[in-house]
């Protein structure tokens, strides 16, 4: 079904020409009217207001990279710097009597233009003088290498203003060219094309599919057999997975312009990218909100599921979701995923449902969390720091619903940087542990998964949570802001070995309700109110655990930033743990 689905995204999009790709183009060397450059090269770029801009995109006439791969072919009008202008690489001399038989071929392609198309002629034979003029050429490098261009940028011609990309002749001629070749070569074999069920000639390779991460930077392969050991019935390369060429065309083409669209939005984590696309096309899409959510929108659509309205456009379409990524020469699918548009809504609005944390200032509550922000608060600094799979699974879970449990390993990762971290208050770390405990196969009435803080729980790991909460905000109120709060100092034992961690921490306390006291008058008092509630509660269910597992550590995250965010909450809290930030404490 992937392969139709991929099929019929392309047909709607009349995407899938045989003759011409789109492809980002750097520069433009532009020439004047007697075949001299005509300033420098230009740089080309879709938005140059971009912090990092993209090279602009331009129909290029298509030469298989497989022909490519050969070293003895080019591009026609369009290529690399090293191959349209023998501007080469120091860092691959061992390439360069390729690329010289390259740039040659470049060169016989514009002849044979030439001779082919007389109106454009003239021009073509201008950028042929300039392209064999050591003078010229030499000028020309010496700007690239200022306009600090790369070898492997794509640059093409302008001659007094017209870009040769644009001449109808020209792209006439290399339509006719190909049909030529293809004419003339050898009838391929017929079989069932996989994709389509048709009986068709049948493809011995496929061509490279763009951008996917991981893969080649000259393109990935979604079919190939390049071992014995993968082939069978004593079938060669492709013909193992037999693929028509209008098939392949359309499967390849619908892949490169979803991966143009995902990089666009983001959707690139790690080394894998998440294509989305609906069979009819949809006024709203919700992979958007997904990936860029504000708190209006997300909002709606949780309003929108709640009261069985319809965001505008959605009706029983189908949904469509795949991640991929390169291995080498190759792509691996790591997930797919059938559905439907209002199912894909409501399982969307269900994942924001349960990432809703309060918000660490106390005042209402946060849901509007950004994928990468979710994975930023797993790691230190860099997202290659956790599984790759992580992103993938994330994403696919927030699009299946409940009924897939979120990875163990999302949870391990978020946990250990809650105990490692300084910032104990990551309101992204704090939901994604939520969604996971939400979502857990193991999870029991009795566990705390409120938005603010649970005042009837009886979860002895919440519980605990809270207790360090308050002895944490004590504390402050004792001894001010100091260098390393209890929190810094003993979250990670106090969350994995409560019995054995809290006994230093409880001799500290009276000296602390002593001290809040005299400093915030009954203070004191009210904090030695709470903690007693609590110890009772936990004596009630068992007494302080000995240990607490990966989820237990889950629900005492979740205790402690709740307790925390509901001081925020009460004015007079708020007033005293300012003012005891702002005392210094005269015995430190």
């Amino acid at each position: 079904m992937m392969l139709q689905a991929l099929i019929a995204y392309a047909e709607r999009n009349q995407l899938g020409d045989a003759d011409f790709e789109t492809v980002g183009v750097r520069w433009l060397i532009s020439l004047d009217q007697h075949g001299k450059l005509a300033g420098g090269p230009i740089a080309l770029a879709e938005n140059p207001d971009d912090k990092k801009p993209r090279p602009k995109i331009f129909a290029r006439p298509f030469t298989s990279p497989n022909e490519l791969n050969q070293g003895t072919k080019s591009h026609f009008l369009c290529d690399t710097l090293e191959r349209a202008v023998l501007f080469l690489d120091p860092k691959t001399s061992e390439k360069a009597e390729a690329r010289r038989v390259q740039h040659a071929y470049f060169q016989k392609l514009l002849e044979e233009a030439a001779a082919a198309c007389p109106d454009v002629s003239s021009q073509l034979q201008l950028v042929l003088s300039f392209l064999r003029n050591e003078e010229s050429m030499g000028e020309l490098h010496r700007r690239l290498v200022s306009a600090k261009a790369k070898p492997s940028d794509n640059a093409t011609f302008s001659v007094d203003g017209a870009n040769l990309l644009d001449a109808n002749d020209l792209k006439n001629f290399w339509r006719n060219r190909r049909q030529c070749l293809a004419a003339g070569a050898k009838a391929r074999p017929r079989r069932i094309c996989v994709a389509t069920g048709d009986l068709a000639e049948t493809l011995d390779t496929t061509e490279k599919i763009k951008g996917v991460p991981g893969g080649l930077a000259t393109g990935t392969n979604l079919i190939s057999f390049d071992k014995d050991s993968f082939c069978s019935f004593g079938l060669d390369q492709a013909q193992n997975a037999a693929l028509s060429a209008p098939a392949e065309l359309k499967i390849r083409s619908a892949l490169n312009k979803l991966i143009e669209i995902s990089r666009g939005q983001g959707l690139v984590f790690n080394t894998t990218i998440h294509l989305h696309w609906t069979r009819k096309p949809v006024a709203f899409d919700p992979m958007d909100i997904l990936a860029a959510p504000d708190e209006n929108g997300v909002q709606a659509l949780i309003e929108s599921v709640r009261q069985g309205r319809q965001i505008l456009g959605l009706d029983a379409n189908a949904y469509y979701a795949m991640s991929l990524s390169g291995n080498g020469a190759r792509i691996i699918v790591r997930d797919w995923l059938e559905s439907t548009v209002p199912e894909v809504q409501r399982n969307i609005a269900d994942w924001f449902c349960d990432l809703t944390i309060a918000h660490p200032d106390g005042v209402g509550l946060k849901r509007d969390f950004k994928l990468f922000a979710l994975l930023y608060g797993m790691v230190r600094a860099d997202l290659e720091e956790i599984s790759p799979q992580i992103p993938t699974q994330l994403l696919h879970c927030a699009l299946r619903g409940r009924s897939v449990p979120l990875p163990q390993a999302a949870l391990s990762a978020a946990i250990r940087r809650q105990h490692l971290e300084e910032n104990k208050l990551n309101p992204a770390r704090i939901a994604l542990i939520r969604a996971c405990l939400i979502r857990s196969p193991n999870r029991k009435e009795t566990d705390s998964m409120t938005e603010k803080l649970d005042l009837e729980s009886k979860d002895p790991a919440y519980l605990c949570g809270q207790l360090f909460a308050v002895i944490g905000r004590l504390q402050l109120l004792a001894l001010g802001k100091v260098g390393a709060s209890l929190a810094d100092r003993t979250y990670g034992g106090v969350a994995t070995r409560p019995a054995t961690t809290f006994g230093p921490v409880f001799t500290k306390l009276p000296a602390y309700l002593k001290k809040a006291n005299s400093r915030f008058p009954g203070s004191g008092t009210n904090k030695q109110k709470e903690l007693e509630i609590l110890c009772h509660k936990i004596e009630v269910l068992g007494g302080i655990p000995q240990i607490l597992g990966l989820e237990d550590q889950g629900r005492f995250a979740l205790g402690f930033y709740c307790q925390l965010a509901q001081y925020r909450t009460d004015r007079a809290e708020a007033e005293a743990a300012k003012k005891a930030e702002e005392l210094a404490d005269e015995s430190n």
